[in-house]
C-alpha cells in the first residue's frame, strides 16, 4: 500500500512538539491547515523559531482532522490521545513518530477503527531555546502502514520538505532503530557521554560490544529480526553522531522522563516470553530508572 496524492488542503492535528515535532511539522505541505494539541488545552497557540523563521499552530478548536501526528514519548502517548480522543474521528489516520515499541500496541486497541501509520527518522533536532528549535542533522523520515484497515495514507509525502520516503515494511524500520536505541541510549546515561565517547573509552567500548552480543542474540532466537550486523551498525551510528547528546541522556539531564520502558523494558519483555536472560540489559534500564527517581520525575 504506497503513498498516494492527496490535492485537498489537509488538516492535521500535532500531539508531541518537542524539537522533532516542531522540526516535522515545519515540513508538512504547504497548504495543511496544522493544528497543536498540547498538555493545556487553554494555550491559544504554539509557536517556536526555526532556521530563521517563526511558525505557530493555533490550538484545536474542534476541526476534523485528516492526519494525527504523534511525536510525544511513547510512555504519554496512552495519556495524550485519552486527553485528545475528542479530536480523533474514524475517519482520522493516527501516525506515531517516536522512539520505542509497545505504544503502537496499545494504541492499535485503544483505536481499532483508526488506520494507524508509523513513522521513523533519523533527522536531529534540540531546542536550544524554549522556543527556539535547532535543526542538528539532516537524515530522513520514512512512513508506513502499521495496521487497522487498509487504506492509502492521506499526507503526499512528494510535497513535503527534506527527505521522506514510504516504506513497504516500517515494523522491520522500528525493529532496526529499536534495537540501535536500546546499545547507545542507556550506555550514554551510564557513562554520562557523548555517543561517539563509547567508543573510545575502553570499559564503555567492552559493555558496547557485549550489549550489541545480547540484544542481537534476543532477534536471532524470537521472532523479530534485524536487517544488520548490530556491533558494526551501533558502532557507525556512534560515530556518525560522535558529537551528540542521546535523547536518552538529554531527558535525565532535564529531568524528563525518559523512553527506557519502551526500548531496553519492550526487549525485556520480549526476553521473558522466552525465558532469555539479558543482565546487561536489565541493570542498565535499573540504572536508567534509579536516575529517573534520583530527579524525582513521575
Amino acid at each position: 500500500m504506497n503513498n498516494t496524492s492527496y490535492e485537498a488542503s489537509l488538516t492535521i492535528g500535532i500531539i508531541g512538539l518537542g524539537a522533532i515535532g516542531c522540526l516535522i511539522s515545519s515540513q508538512l505541505p504547504k497548504n495543511s491547515k496544522i493544528f497543536a494539541l498540547p498538555r493545556n488545552p487553554l494555550q491559544k497557540s504554539t509557536f517556536f523559531e526555526l532556521e530563521d523563521r517563526t511558525y505557530e499552530w493555533p490550538t484545536w478548536q474542534g476541526e476534523a482532522l485528516d492526519i494525527l501526528l504523534v511525536c510525544c514519548k511513547a510512555s504519554q502517548t496512552i495519556q495524550a490521545l485519552q486527553q485528545w480522543k475528542d479530536a480523533i474521528s474514524l475517519e482520522t489516520q493516527i501516525v506515531l513518530l517516536q522512539n520505542g515499541l509497545g505504544q503502537h500496541q496499545l494504541i492499535a486497541k485503544a483505536f481499532p477503527q483508526n488506520t494507524l501509520f508509523a513513522a521513523s527518522t533519523t533527522e536531529g533536532a534540540f531546542r536550544s531555546h524554549t522556543h527556539k528549535v535547532t535543526h542538528a542533522g539532516i537524515g530522513q523520515t520514512q512512513w508506513g502502514y502499521y495496521s487497522g484497515k487498509k487504506e492509502p495514507f492521506k499526507l503526499p509525502l512528494t510535497s513535503l520538505k527534506g527527505k521522506h520516503a514510504w516504506s513497504d515494511n516500517i515494523k522491520q524500520t522500528l525493529l532496526d532503530k529499536l534495537a540501535i536505541n536500546a546499545i547507545i541510549n542507556p550506555l550514554t546515561v551510564k557513562y554520562q557521554c557523548k555517543n561517539g565517547e563509547l567508543l573510545t573509552q575502553p570499559e564503555a567500548l567492552l559493555e558496547f560490544k557485549a550489549l550489541c552480543i545480547e540484544v542481537e542474540n534476543l532477534f536471532h532466537q524470537t521472532d523479530y529480526s534485524i536487517s544488520f550486523n548490530l556491533f558494526e551498525k551501533a558502532q557507525s551510528i556512534a560515530q556518525l553522531t560522535a558529537n551528540n547528546y542521546s535523547s536518552m541522556l538529554q531527558d535525565i539531564r532535564n529531568n524528563r522522563l525518559t523512553e527506557i520502558d519502551f526500548i531496553n523494558g519492550h526487549l525485556l519483555n520480549e526476553a521473558s516470553k522466552y525465558a532469555i536472560d539479558m543482565p546487561i540489559s536489565t541493570t542498565l534500564l535499573k540504572l536508567v530508572k534509579f536516575h529517573e527517581q534520583k530527579n524525582k520525575i513521575c
